[in-house]
């Protein structure tokens, strides 16, 4: 599934350490501090827009629900616009990764809302390319980069960003292509032949799907078409998949990756609760997953936290702990470097 990068180890030790953590779902533009979001206002004339996004006293995101918290995504994103602003949110998340103790991550960027508002991803992503560089001199964190497309702006636009991103490729530290969105408009399977192209250029598929499970039936369909139309090697959140023995069963038997996200299921409403999360269910079935932070500023969240929540509440043990992060380093679409 991996291939090296122009500097990565040929393979990695299994990780245990702290400062060795993996992670494999996290959004670029969700990982936005108040004073980035304040700085980028200021740059693009909307010094207004912070304040509407922020709680009293401006440390905290402020949102309710989910369509409480898209509406909060879409304010963040329109004021990212050039390659600058990208540039600085890259390496903003690296500094965040290295104070968390994550060592590699690939990370999602979303090509399918650039080229919506009229940005071209192609300078964006060389910034994004230069930033990693500077990250993995200045913090020892090794970034890699998954654009995605977005389910309800349909095939058509998705073509767009991934001819975007294939012309990036894996010089420009691309490793795979995702897809994420409105499960209920955008059935993965429209995409197949999109994502067969990817499979050919070889770079990884990651997909949301199964993640909101009031969908019943059609999120357990969700993932079915993410893994047999589309071939993906991994999906995010994939809760759906926890009250289906026999689709546990299947993720097991192909070895596809559930890229799994507790504490977001919570802030979006997915989940009641954290104790409501189906983690033991992925584990008990044999099912490779990790915990992930999603969109960590906007929810508040890091990767200890996740796993030490998951310790507290669900039960994880460190065996089991460092045996997700070792199952999430052999899942990466590029093979990690080593600690500097």
């Amino acid at each position: 599934m991996s291939a090296a990068l122009p500097g990565d180890a040929a393979a990695l030790r299994a990780p245990n350490a702290p400062g060795d953590r993996i992670e494999l779902h996290t959004h670029l533009e969700g990982s936005v501090t108040p004073a980035r979001l304040a700085a980028l206002c200021e740059r693009h004339g909307r010094p207004g827009l912070a304040a509407e996004c922020l709680a009293p006293g401006g440390q905290a995101f402020l949102f309710d629900g989910f369509h409480g918290f898209l509406e909060l995504y879409k304010r963040v994103t329109g004021v990212m616009r050039t390659p600058r602003d990208f540039h600085d949110l890259a390496l903003d998340l690296a500094a965040q990764l290295r104070d968390d103790g994550v060592a590699y991550a690939e990370v999602s960027v979303s090509y399918g809302v650039m080229l919506v508002r009229g940005i071209d991803p192609g300078p964006v992503q060389a910034a994004l390319g230069e930033a990693a560089a500077e990250a993995r001199e200045r913090d020892g964190v090794t970034l890699r980069w998954l654009p995605d497309a977005v389910r309800q702006f349909g095939t058509e636009a998705a073509w767009r960003a991934w001819e975007c991103a294939e012309r990036a490729g894996r010089a420009q530290g691309v490793v795979g292509f995702g897809l994420g969105g409105d499960e209920v408009t955008g059935p993965a399977a429209a995409f197949a032949p999109l994502f067969a192209a990817v499979r050919q250029a070889g770079l990884g598929v990651s997909i949301h799907a199964g993640e909101v499970t009031s969908m019943g039936e059609a999120a357990r369909d969700s993932i079915r078409q993410a893994i047999e139309a589309c071939g993906a090697a991994r999906l995010g959140h994939g809760l759906a998949a926890a009250g289906d023995p026999a689709l546990l069963a299947e993720l097991a038997r192909r070895g596809t990756f559930v890229e799994l996200c507790p504490r977001s299921n919570v802030a979006t409403g997915a989940l009641p609760a954290l104790a409501a999360h189906p983690l033991r269910a992925f584990l008990d079935a044999g099912v490779p997953c990790c915990l992930n932070t999603d969109d960590r500023t906007l929810f508040g969240l890091d990767l200890r936290g996740e796993y030490a929540a998951a310790r507290a509440v669900l039960g994880l043990t460190d065996a089991e702990e460092a045996a997700m992060n070792a199952a999430a380093a052999r899942a990466a679409f590029a093979a990690p470097a080593p600690p500097r």
